[in-house]
């Protein structure tokens, strides 16, 4: 498939994205610049049939690599319609999940399962993901028509029962990231049966995190957040919401559980502006010799930059909390969760998290409705 144009959403300036034509990928790589395009022997090309609209998403609109008319978008389900010469597992025809790391399969951190880390799929440092410009890979975003994924044997996982996909298609195109990464960030924060857990953020991720807390056995999750709307559809989904506008959280968090801490903490917001107010929050209400995970996305600066985020650093050390962070590998995880997701009883984690189609044509609408604080998953949909 080479040459002509596509149906894509473009980075049009700060905080603006629009829907216009972009390149028809080809089983190649541009690098850059100035520089030749090479075979991609070990990729497929996917037709999308769900792409989805993420927070990270708007981290990029309005971050420092962001170029005017790149695609944008991480998350992606589709049908593979063209594969590499080198490509044995994957077949035309296959409907398959993205992760929205982009991974080698090949180098240490790879084999480690480090797959947010791969050493060589990014330049810049390690750890790449489509459609988050140059400091990310430099890789074409996924909300588009169709999509380039490398290193596809190693990357794609299939999902088996085509019907089964298609019918269930809202929740199996959140295998890509928020399901994945809630997932790891409640395995991250030590979450088991029994265990009391506080969420920061009610928006998609911290639904979604909340749900694995759930599938994870934990007694009683709280969702914490301004936002009525979100709040009100937390409770409904069968979490404890604490509206943080009301007061304190411990104070909050007594109110649920008769006791001021909880066993877990989860930073599903990450910087707000550039300050920690949320992970300061899951500090101050996790107890001593709990554990806290940070999905939420925080601000690494250029080299040699320390962004001043003003992180209770001192709330960590005095109570021996152990702390996980990072990208989420998510091919780690596609196998049981998709298992989870299309059990007939299974997870109905797009009804959890409010995943609403909307045509690509609209994709501007949508995230203008996320950026204003809507309580919904958007999935765009070709």
């Amino acid at each position: 498939m080479t040459g002509g144009s596509q149906r894509a959403v473009l980075y049009a300036g700060s905080g603006r994205a629009e829907v216009g034509e972009a390149p028809m990928p080809a089983l190649e790589v541009r690098p850059g610049p100035g520089v030749l395009p090479r075979r991609c022997d070990h990729g497929v090309i996917v037709r999308t049939l769900a792409t989805c609209v993420c927070g990270s998403d708007q981290h990029t609109l309005h971050g420092p690599g962001a170029v005017p008319g790149m695609v944008l978008g991480h998350e992606l389900t589709g049908v593979v319609t063209e594969v590499g010469r080198d490509v044995e597992r994957i077949r035309v025809g296959d409907v398959c999940s993205v992760p929205f790391n982009v991974a080698c399969g090949r180098c240490g951190n790879c084999r480690a399962g480090l797959t947010g880390h791969c050493l060589s799929t990014n330049p810049s440092r390690p750890g790449a993901t489509y459609g988050m410009g140059e400091g990310f890979g430099g890789w074409a975003g996924l909300q588009a028509e169709f999509a380039l994924v490398p290193y596809a044997d190693f990357n794609l996982h299939v999902l088996p029962d085509r019907e089964q996909a298609l019918d269930r298609l809202l929740d199996v195109a959140l295998l890509g990231d928020i399901l994945p990464t809630g997932y790891h960030a409640a395995l991250g924060a030590r979450v088991g049966p029994g265990t009391t857990v506080y969420v920061a953020g009610a928006g998609p991720v911290g639904l979604a995190c909340a749900a694995a807390c759930r599938l994870l056995g934990a007694a009683t999750v709280i969702v914490g957040d301004f936002n009525a709307e979100r709040l009100a559809h937390a409770r409904s989904a069968g979490f404890a919401p604490a509206d943080l506008s009301s007061g304190e959280l411990p104070d909050l968090v007594a109110e649920i559980t008769g006791k001021p801490f909880v066993d877990a903490g989860i930073d599903c917001v990450g910087a707000s502006g550039v300050r920690a107010a949320a992970l300061n929050d899951v500090i101050g209400v996790v107890r001593h010799g709990g554990a806290i995970s940070i999905p939420g996305v925080y601000p690494a600066g250029a080299p040699g930059e320390r962004p001043e985020l003003g992180v209770w650093l001192g709330g960590i050390w005095s109570r021996a909390i152990t702390v996980s962070s990072g990208a989420t590998p998510v091919r780690r995880y596609q196998e049981e969760l998709a298992a989870a997701v299309l059990h007939d009883d299974g997870l109905a984690i797009a009804d959890i998290v409010r995943a609403t189609r909307v045509p690509l044509a609209e994709a501007a609408d949508a995230y203008a409705q996320f950026a204003a604080g809507a309580g919904r998953k958007f999935v765009l949909i070709p």
